[in-house]
């Protein structure tokens, strides 16, 4: 893989409402924006999602927001999903390679109001 060079992924646009957990990023600052979203803006519930090893984060940034806001309710999806990985060769006459694995990925909606009951993830 030394003559490959990995290939930036395009990012797709997350919703004002919704945190993507990094592994590398700060629960605190994490935290902050969710007060943010919840307190001072129109929106009813926040959307967080990791995957991989940011997963533990998110846990702990969704117990942090339940135990300072409270009276949440809360929906919980676990599923894995596909990541392909592109390179590109640094030298001519070598093709591109791509590389595929899974992951498991968290989903967590926090909401103000009712969710739905029947939901195997309450």
């Amino acid at each position: 893989m030394e003559h490959y060079q990995k290939v930036q992924k395009q990012r797709e646009d997350t919703a004002e409402n919704e945190i993507r957990v990094a592994a590398g990023g700060q629960v605190s600052k994490y935290l902050g924006y969710a007060f943010r979203i919840l307190n001072r803006s129109t929106f009813k519930h926040i959307s967080i999602r990791a995957t991989g090893n940011a997963i533990v984060k998110a846990l702990i940034l969704i117990e942090l927001v339940k135990r300072r806001i409270g009276n949440l309710h809360q929906l919980n999806k676990i599923h894995s999903m596909m990541i392909i990985d592109k390179y590109e060769p640094k030298m001519e006459g070598l093709e591109p390679i791509e590389q595929a694995r899974r992951v498991t990925a968290f989903d967590c909606i926090l909401s103000t109001e009712p969710l739905d009951h029947e939901d195997p993830g309450y």
